[in-house]
């Protein structure tokens, strides 16, 4: 009997080293990022998500609010967005000042993006050029309806849900040739002078390039330089955080991100200058 059950037990065990191991959490389901300067209480959030919830239960729905009205700052969401998140992903970015703009839907970084037509892709066409976008015109995609027929929140529940559901972008409407877009000045170093831009301004007014560390490593601490962003001038100094100059001066220092930041120590570079997301920079060393 005792031999029995020693043969069973092994049994037991040889079995449980051989079976193939489950896995317990189940494969990825889509995912879904909204970018928009309407709040996620909005009626139209919520619409789109209570649709999208509906139709498609497992889809992971991420939200991040941007600035009202600001296309270049949202542009820089949208691109942080889709070089971040994983291959596969599902991006609407629905900034409309006017809300009168046509609707593209295109795919860079195998990730599939629906966006006005208003320059609010600039960052991401720009990083992926080539890029082939298509009009969201198609009525088939629309619940039949004429897109612009449609209120813009219904708009972008009816093309959020067709395009979750796998069609390909070309199946969405007619090949928009030029979408639009702003000119970016990318960071370089000519002469004596680092160019560059905003890419977004925090909450406090500082003000963050996109002029790497790499860009302002031979300048030192302390430097005074003439800055130029859009039509303003001023001078700032070099830093390493703001307290490097007294309360109420300029300095800039490279932040988290590894990027040039403008600031006003205790104040706010912003509104002091007018400087925004899109606004050109160029630095005299």
């Amino acid at each position: 009997m005792r031999k029995l059950a020693v043969l069973l037990l092994l049994l037991i065990l040889l079995q449980a080293c051989t079976k193939t191991e489950t896995n317990y959490y189940p494969a990825a389901s889509k995912s879904l990022v909204i970018i928009s300067d309407n709040t996620a209480s909005s009626d139209m959030i919520v619409g789109i998500m209570g649709a999208v919830r509906s139709a498609y239960p497992t889809v992971h729905i991420d939200f991040f609010n941007s600035k009202s009205f600001d296309v270049y700052e949202g542009s820089y969401l949208l691109y942080l967005t889709l070089q971040n998140y994983p291959s596969g992903t599902y991006i609407a970015g629905i900034v409309e000042p006017g809300a009168q703009s046509k609707r593209i839907i295109y795919q860079a970084n195998n990730e599939t993006i629906l966006a006005p037509d208003n320059m609010l892709s600039t960052r991401i066409l720009d990083a992926w050029p080539g890029t082939s976008c298509t009009f969201v015109n198609n009525p088939a995609v629309l619940g039949g309806s004429p897109a612009d027929s449609l209120p813009v929140s219904e708009f972008y529940k009816r093309a959020i849900l067709s395009m979750l559901s796998g069609l390909p972008v070309t199946s969405f409407g007619s090949i928009c040739s030029n979408p639009h877009a702003y000119p970016v000045q990318h960071p370089v170093i000519s002469g004596d002078t680092v160019k560059g831009e905003i890419l977004f301004t925090d909450n406090f007014g500082n003000c963050t390039t996109n002029i790497p560390k790499e860009l302002t490593a031979d300048i030192p601490v302390g430097t005074l330089l003439n800055c130029r962003v859009d039509t303003a001038h001023m001078t700032i100094t070099m830093g390493l955080t703001y307290s490097t100059v007294p309360v109420g001066e300029n300095v800039c220092f490279v932040n988290g991100s590894r990027r040039l930041q403008l600031s006003v120590n205790y104040g706010n570079f912003s509104a002091r200058y007018n400087a925004s997301a899109s606004s050109k920079v160029f630095l005299v060393k």
